[in-house]
């Protein structure tokens, strides 16, 4: 299995000679900028050509986009969905009779 890195952030990107340097940084547990915030420390460098990283930022694109739709999603649950919830459960069925819930959409 291939080794899995965390990173916090892109620290900063570069352009030497038609290959672009990515720079990926993690917040340090114990230094500290002057503002009192986590000092950013490098981490790893990844390299590759310029027509792959442009292929790689419309992945990137298309999972911003991916995530902003499931932000907006989670904001704003469906309206019908949480009276029809709070309807099941406050009415108590019968012993002799199973309980039914409908799934949701």
């Amino acid at each position: 299995m291939a080794e899995q890195l965390f990173s916090d952030g892109i620290g900063s990107i570069s352009i030497v000679g038609g290959i672009v340097r990515i720079d990926f940084v993690v917040l340090s547990p114990t230094e500290k900028e002057a503002s009192g915030q986590p000092k950013a420390i490098f981490q790893q460098q990844i390299l590759m050509g310029a027509e792959a990283f442009l292929r790689s930022t419309e992945k990137m694109h298309g999972a911003a986009q991916a995530l902003a739709k499931m932000a907006t999603q989670q904001a704003m649950p469906p309206k019908t969905a949480e009276p029809q919830t709070a309807e099941l459960e406050r009415q108590p069925a019968a012993p002799s009779e199973p309980v039914i819930k409908r799934p949701f959409p």
